[in-house]
């Protein structure tokens, strides 16, 4: 009977622990163009838990640093919307 009700308490402090819930979240094999890509293409719910903003306001939001703030892709190949989503992260 203690034992077993030593088994219950360890189970219980074992399943109410954080640790034991713990998932990685940013575990996308994705490179950065890739990942604002998949964040443009998949759920509309993704790039607002991301970034912040709906996908509406993203793309208008790179379409404003292109013609108005005169961004564009740097000499290494990072595009401006990769440059965005690294910024608003």
């Amino acid at each position: 009977s203690a034992y077993l009700l030593n088994v219950v308490t360890i189970a219980t402090h074992l399943y109410a622990s954080p640790l034991y819930w713990r998932q990685p979240y940013h575990n996308s094999k994705l490179s950065g163009a890739d990942w604002v890509e998949e964040l443009i293409n998949g759920h509309p719910e993704r790039i607002w838990t991301e970034l912040g903003l709906r996908l509406h306001v993203f793309l208008t939001f790179v379409h404003e640093l292109r013609v108005l703030g005169g961004l564009s892709d740097s000499r290494l190949g990072v595009t401006v919307k990769e440059q965005a989503a690294i910024f608003l992260y």
